[in-house]
């Protein structure tokens, strides 16, 4: 109990920001792996089950189907985005025509866990940026635990 009662507010919130971000780095840094290494995967003939939608609620609306060795799958996305919501006018359109419902497709999937699919190997949209942006403020919290008074003189140069 001393040792938390010994931390400053800084490494406090450092500690915070870190466990916070950890799993949004983790699954940010997943999708970036597979979305890499989804040039090298196998692939298989699939079928567009749900065509793309984008409603109101800007949440994409997809399905595709493809068999391996007689099981069945499924996946949700063309390929591994950090978010759907933000997609511009063509890139929406584009995603729209070339998965209409009842398409063949050719399905990329993850030869040590085919239920992981993409239609657009290598393809990741926003990932990049994300991870980025996340590392940055993870960053941030290490240095407001192990180094406080670092930041404490940063707020005070900037607001003067």
């Amino acid at each position: 109990m001393e040792f938390y009662k010994s931390l400053h507010q800084f490494q406090i919130a450092g500690i915070i920001l870190q466990l916070v971000l950890l799993p949004f780095l983790f699954g940010t840094l997943r999708r970036w792996w597979w979305a890499k290494q989804s040039m090298h995967w196998p692939k298989v003939k699939g079928v567009v089950v749900k065509g793309l939608d984008f409603p109101l609620s800007r949440i994409m609306d997809f399905l595709y189907t493809y068999e391996i060795n007689g099981i069945s799958y499924q996946g949700e996305q063309p390929y591994f985005a950090n978010s759907f919501k933000y997609l511009s006018q063509k890139k929406a359109s584009d995603l729209l025509n070339n998965y209409k419902e009842g398409k063949q497709v050719i399905v990329f999937y993850n030869p040590s866990n085919p239920k992981i699919s993409t239609l657009e190997p290598g393809r990741k949209d926003g990932v990049f940026s994300t991870l980025l942006l996340l590392m940055t403020l993870f960053i941030l919290g290490f240095i407001c635990y192990y180094n406080p008074a670092l930041v404490i003189e940063l707020i005070d140069k900037l607001s003067k």
